[in-house]
């Protein structure tokens, strides 16, 4: 049984002089981060925007692959890949409104079993519950390649 609750940890530094900024966290991510080039950052660091998705897909992928594996599903593979629209809010700033991930799971050999996973996956993925971000999964069980 997991012990909660849990906390998770991170630094930033950010000089005046720089357009990034250092990231780290308490499971040892390193990285330099920019604002999207949208709004005069560069594509050559990840924005925040690249982390919020990413959270979002690992979430998902960490979820149904713990959930499968403690129901035995036989699978080879999980790919998500993931779109995310950053529109105006009621209060016209910004905010990233929706989220349409499709999630492909390869090797499957009981489809029923999988979505009724992936249904538990939904419920389950405790950064689709910490968002306001309306999120559509997609999942799509192949038994080949």
């Amino acid at each position: 049984m997991i012990d909660y609750p849990i906390t998770f940890k991170g630094e930033s530094e950010c000089k005046k002089e720089e357009d990034r900024w250092s990231l780290e966290t308490s499971e040892n991510l390193k990285t330099k981060m920019s604002p999207p080039e949208e709004f005069g950052g560069s594509n050559e660091n990840p924005s925040p925007e690249d982390l919020f998705t990413a959270s979002i897909q690992s979430c998902v992928i960490a979820t149904f692959k713990s959930i499968a594996d403690r129901k035995n599903l036989t699978y080879r593979k999980i790919e998500t890949e993931i779109k995310a629209s950053l529109e105006r809010g009621k209060d016209t700033r910004p905010m990233i409104k929706n989220a349409e991930i499709t999630v492909k799971v390869t090797g499957v050999k009981n489809k029923e079993k999988a979505s009724e996973i992936a249904s538990a996956t939904e419920k389950n993925c405790f950064i689709h519950k910490s968002v306001k971000t309306q999120i559509q999964t997609e999942y799509n069980f192949k038994s080949k390649r």
